[in-house]
């Protein structure tokens, strides 16, 4: 061993390999498949992707859909005209949208500026009285 010739056309590396080439030959495609993989995920993740929808559910209202949900609650025992699906699915639209939430609001600093307007009436009056 210490005093030996290592046997010609054989020769090793310290990682006992032999010529420094591992026996791994499918490492760079596992690589590209891993990126593959990585980049569909961020993708998925992180981009906009086709599979959600560009249109909120608050988007126009459909004739065939009023009539089909009318028909389906009349089945059921409620019945509703289109009309007021119509009207129904246009209001859940607008919710969802956050239009509702908006005049809501208004609708509130206005209670609210009335409620202020009276308390200081009420309260000049006591004054003055």
């Amino acid at each position: 061993m210490a005093g030996q010739k290592p046997r010609p056309g054989a020769t090793s590396n310290v990682s006992g390999l032999a010529n420094g080439r591992a026996h791994m030959p499918y490492f760079f495609l596992f690589l590209v498949l891993g990126l593959v993989i990585g980049g569909l995920t961020a993708w998925i993740f992180l981009a906009d992707h086709p599979f959600e929808s560009s249109e909120t559910p608050g988007g126009p209202v459909d004739e065939v859909e009023a009539s089909l949900l009318a028909t389906e609650m009349a089945a059921d025992g409620l019945p509703i005209d289109e009309a007021t699906v119509v009207k129904l699915l246009k209001l859940h639209g607008a919710y969802v949208d956050g239009k509702i939430r908006a005049v809501q609001a208004g609708a509130e600093a206005k209670r609210m500026a009335a409620e202020r307007t009276g308390a200081i009436a009420e309260t000049a009056r006591e004054d003055a009285g």
